[in-house]
């Protein structure tokens, strides 16, 4: 009988725990995914600036088509651009 009667306990905490759930709580997690998203948005537009950097500076650019170097050199200057301005916002 106790044991019965202490899961039924637990279930009411848990119960109670649900319900006095703050609101901010599903914000949060929002915000949270928000953050990790914008974080990996980030790295790849790094990781697009320092490629696109690579085959201005490295010599590949004679390899590739004029269409293909039009789109490394506007990738370059936009991602450039995204970083020098997030480096003005933070001072």
């Amino acid at each position: 009988m106790e044991h019965a009667a202490a899961g039924t306990a637990t279930a009411n905490i848990n119960n109670v725990g649900a319900e006095l759930r703050l609101p901010e709580a599903r914000l949060n997690g929002i915000i949270l995914r928000w953050a990790f998203i914008d974080k990996a948005i980030s790295g790849f537009g790094a990781l697009a600036l320092a490629w696109a950097t690579i085959v201005l500076l490295g010599g590949f650019s004679t390899l590739i088509k004029q269409k293909d170097f039009l789109f490394v050199t506007i990738i370059t200057f936009m991602e450039a651009t995204s970083v020098l301005l997030t480096i003005l916002v933070e001072f």
